[in-house]
Formats: structure tokens, sequence, C-alpha cells
């Protein structure tokens, strides 16, 4: 019977070949170099950040056409308020006082 400790060797000696076998397999069936793919992902990152800003650009006029509409519309709204008229509202005092 094997023991425990012969059980764990077996089983990291086979993780190493077979890191080995993945490794040198990954970097002969790749279908670009290094090179080539770092390439290819500086481009893929430079388009992303440029497509990010545009977005930015675009997001960030539009808060401010809406902030300017928001203010347009307050201000309509305080001339109306200062051109309606004014109720007062007595108190139950008031108008418990006056019967």
């Amino acid at each position: 019977m094997v023991t425990n400790e012969k059980k764990h060797n077996h089983f990291f000696t086979g993780l190493v070949i077979g890191g080995i076998v993945g490794g040198l397999a990954s970097l002969l069936l790749a279908p670009k170099s290094g090179k080539e793919l770092r390439a290819d992902i500086k481009e893929t990152g430079e388009r992303a950040l440029g497509e990010t800003k545009a977005m930015f650009g675009k997001a960030s006029h539009q808060v401010s056409e809406a902030r300017q509409g928001a203010r347009h519309i307050l201000s309509c709204i305080r001339e109306k308020g200062e051109s309606a008229p004014r109720y007062h509202v007595e108190s139950a005092e008031e108008t418990l006082g006056e019967a």
C-alpha cells in the first residue's frame, strides 16, 4: 500500500509536469506572438479610453443642458410666485377670537 507522503509526491510531480506541458502547448499553439498580442491589447485599451472620453463629454454636455433648463424653470416659477396673489390663512385662535 502506498503511503500518504508518496501520494502527495506523485500529485505534486504530476502538477508540475502538467503545468510545464500546458505552458509549452500554449506558447506553441498561440495565434499571435507576445509583441503582437501586447500591441492588440494597447490598441484596444486606447480605443476604449477614447470611447469613454467621448461618452463622458456627451454626458457632461447633457447634464449642463439639463441644469440650464432647471434654472430657467426655477426662475419662471419664482416670477409667477411673486406676481401670484397672496392669501393669509388665519390661525385657529384668530378665527375663534372673532366669534
